[in-house]
């Protein structure tokens, strides 16, 4: 998994983490949200690992996703908005297929 994360981020995850009860089970998920005809969106869940999953730790924090949601997780960017507290999470190069189908004729 290709995943950057600011320090800010970091810290913010970290100390969300630490809030959980069983805080040092429990990985990050990013979700990718591919529905519309736009940039494609993304939510951040804390779950257990999953049997199967692929796990990978940045920044001391532990990511996992299932194995067909990989490609997802090449090129996320999570940063924090120093103004109103959120995550905001891009991708620098997103997979083909998460775009719009309105229009088109072979779906």
């Amino acid at each position: 998994m290709d995943i950057r994360i600011s320090p800010l981020a970091v810290a913010r995850l970290k100390a969300i983490l630490s809030q959980e009860e069983d805080g040092e089970r429990l990985a990050v998920r990013v979700v990718p949200l591919t529905s519309g005809c736009g940039s494609p969106s993304f939510a951040i869940e804390l779950t257990e690992v999953r049997p199967g999953y692929l796990t990978e730790k940045k920044e001391g924090i532990l990511f996992t996703c299932p194995p067909d949601e990989q490609e997802w997780m090449d090129g996320i960017h999570i940063d924090l908005n120093r103004e109103n507290g959120k995550f905001s999470i891009t991708h620098s190069r997103p997979p083909s297929g998460w775009g719009c189908n309105m229009g088109r004729s072979d779906v």
